[in-house]
């Protein structure tokens, strides 16, 4: 997934949470090269399925949104006689 930007404070952010939760997990404690390696490992990985999957999730609610308003229409129509 290329063209993904975060906002640099957050993403010091969350480096400094991926240094706590390896701590936390094996006793090590890593740099922030480690967590930037850590980070771009996981973005690399995972961040399309999450993005794909988010799409997914969207598409199914604009589907279900769509639906209703097609009902809304027909029930605007008019019977002929």
């Amino acid at each position: 997934m290329t063209g993904f930007k975060m906002d640099p404070a957050e993403k010091q952010r969350v480096l400094r949470e991926i240094q706590q939760f390896v701590w936390e997990q094996t006793g090590e404690e890593i740099g922030v090269i480690a967590a930037q390696a850590y980070f771009d490992f996981f973005q690399e990985k995972l961040a399309a399925h999450y993005y794909n999957k988010g799409i997914e999730d969207a598409k199914k609610i604009w589907e279900g949104q769509n639906a209703r308003l097609e009902e809304e229409w027909y029930a605007l129509e008019i019977p002929v006689k």
